[in-house]
C-alpha cells in the first residue's frame, strides 16, 4: 500500500500543473483549480486504500472533472438563489423546489462501467496513439508541440488523434 501511494503522490505532483490548468479552464479560477486540484488528491489517497486503481492517472482527471462539474453546479445554484432572494420574499419556496443533484447507485455503477470499458478501449491503442491521445486530450498539447515530442508530422498526430477518437467511439457503441 506504501508504495502506492507513493506512485499516486508521483503522479499528483507530475501532473499538477497540467491538473490546475484543465481546471482553471472549467472553473475560470485559479485558486479554485488549486483547490479543486488538490481535493481531487485526497479523494484518490481514500479510495486508493478501499480498491485497487488501475488506470491512475485518468482516474485521475475524472475525479478532478467531476469535483468542477459539482462546483459549477453549486456555483449555479448559489447564483440563481441571491437572484430570487434579491427579487422575492419566497426564495424558500424555491429552494425547496429545486432538483437534487445527486447520482444514484445505479447511475454510479453505470458511469463507472462506462470508465472501465473507456479505459480497456484505450489499453487496446498502440502505446503512441495512446499517448498521444493523453497529451492532446488531457493536457491539451497543440499538434506541433505533440509533433514536435514524437519527431513526426503535425499531420501523423492529426491522424493518430482521429483514430484514437474514432476507435473509443466505436467500442463505446459496441
Amino acid at each position: 500500500m506504501h508504495s502506492f501511494t507513493l506512485t499516486i503522490n508521483e503522479l499528483f505532483l507530475n501532473q499538477r500543473q497540467s491538473l490546475i490548468h484543465t481546471l482553471y479552464r472549467m472553473v475560470g479560477c485559479l485558486q479554485t483549480a488549486e483547490d479543486l486540484a488538490q481535493e481531487a488528491y485526497l479523494k484518490m489517497l481514500q479510495v486508493s486504500k478501499v480498491q485497487e486503481i488501475t488506470h491512475p492517472n485518468p482516474f485521475l482527471y475524472q475525479i478532478a472533472r467531476n469535483l468542477a462539474l459539482d462546483h459549477l453546479r453549486k456555483q449555479k445554484v448559489r447564483q440563481t438563489d441571491y437572484r430570487i432572494h434579491q427579487d422575492s420574499e419566497d426564495s424558500d419556496e424555491y429552494l425547496v423546489s429545486l432538483p437534487v443533484i445527486t447520482l444514484t447507485p445505479e447511475q454510479e455503477v453505470i458511469d463507472q462501467q462506462e470508465l472501465e470499458n473507456l479505459l480497456k478501449s484505450l489499453d487496446l491503442l498502440s502505446e503512441r496513439r495512446r499517448q498521444i491521445l493523453v497529451l492532446h486530450k488531457f493536457h491539451h498539447w497543440k499538434y506541433e508541440r505533440i509533433a514536435q515530442h514524437f519527431g513526426i508530422s503535425r499531420s501523423a498526430v492529426e491522424k493518430h488523434v482521429q483514430l484514437a477518437l474514432k476507435h473509443l467511439l466505436e467500442s463505446r457503441s459496441n
